[in-house]
């Protein structure tokens, strides 16, 4: 089987040989990261090297939403910053507010070279922050809040707004890739380590079905739907499978529990999952990781398939050292036949 057969096999349930691998930083991956472009990066960039790899610099820092990002730990290849200064101030001003046009064709750029390094792997399109995390980048994090609950039809277009641009870039990858684009992957933290930010109610209500119209583009558009989620976001998980999410990432198990994770997700979508990432890699202990990675398999795979093992990029802010990561890699790879 070729790497993209084993990921599309775990995806759908399809009896693969082994469980899917994405280790990238050690060098052992099925599948093939790309990322969706900032544009200012391309239109200054004098080099002609500018591919669809990661690049999270902006122009003077400043992202084509308006945001500006600063990175506050002074490590900049683990700590990807944040927004400390959201530029709409008030919720009136999104009306008129400047929105990126995600059919920019400098999003993607230099793509049929990008792809041609993929080989056989599953390819992987990365459009982060897809609607919760870019609305607090926009307003800030507690005006958000309280925009969805006193302001809620304002609030309402705001997203509108954005979820329009992720369906946008969704679409021009389909356009462009020509079904050589695998999956489209996403992000929006929604927990915290007690709960979710805000309840299952309002998030229905304010978010699911507009991810469920990113997700059936995404769909339409012969593309996967990946979705990483952090916190404990239990409430939601059963509404995630069914809007139709095909894998999801997990890097906090412990914190969800193995047997929310078999009742409600094992066999029913895809699980993309790492050893906890605050609860047992920093430690790096040999024994504690090896033993986590066996329960794992057992509690979100299934004898068809339906899982891949994982990394987390973002080590060194979490205190994960490289050896810890080798022994999780190893350990998935032991145990990892099906």
């Amino acid at each position: 089987m070729t790497p993209r057969d084993i990921i599309e096999k775990n995806i759908k349930f399809q009896n693969p040989e082994r469980i899917g691998l994405r280790f990238n930083a050690l060098g052992v991956s099925d599948v093939h990261r790309i990322y969706v472009q900032h544009p200012g990066n391309v239109a200054n960039d004098s080099s002609g090297e500018i591919s669809m790899a990661k690049k999270r610099k902006y122009p003077d820092n400043i992202d084509e939403w308006g945001c500006k990002w600063e990175n506050v730990s002074g490590v900049e290849e683990s700590d990807m910053g944040q927004v400390l200064d959201p530029p709409i101030k008030h919720i009136d001003q999104a009306q008129d507010y400047p929105f990126p046009d995600p059919y920019d064709p400098k999003h993607f750029p230099r793509i049929e070279e990008t792809l041609a390094l993929s080989g056989e792997k599953f390819v992987q399109l990365n459009s982060p922050f897809c609607l919760f995390e870019r609305l607090h980048f926009l307003r800030g994090f507690e005006d958000s809040l309280c925009d969805l609950a006193l302001e809620p039809e304002k609030s309402a277009k705001l997203l509108d707004a954005i979820i329009g641009f992720q369906i946008g870039i969704a679409e021009m990858a389909g356009r462009l890739g020509g079904s050589r684009i695998h999956c489209f992957d996403t992000t929006d933290d929604w927990g915290t380590q007690a709960g979710m930010f805000i309840s299952p109610k309002m998030w229905r209500q304010a978010f699911k079905p507009r991810y469920k119209k990113l997700i059936d583009t995404v769909h339409d558009n012969g593309m996967y739907f990946r979705f990483h989620s952090d916190g404990k976001i239990n409430p939601i998980l059963e509404d995630l499978v069914e809007i139709g999410v095909d894998i999801l990432n997990i890097h906090q198990p412990l914190l969800i529990g193995f047997d929310e994770i078999r009742e409600k997700l094992r066999g029913k979508v895809c699980l993309e999952v790492s050893v906890d990432i605050q609860a047992t890699l920093p430690y790096g202990i040999k024994e504690d990781i090896t033993n986590q990675v066996k329960k794992i398999i057992d509690n979100c795979c299934t004898p068809a398939g339906g899982l891949i093992g994982v990394e987390y990029r973002r080590g060194k802010a979490v205190g994960i050292s490289q050896q810890a990561l080798e022994y999780e890699l190893a350990a998935f790879q032991k145990f990892g036949s099906l």
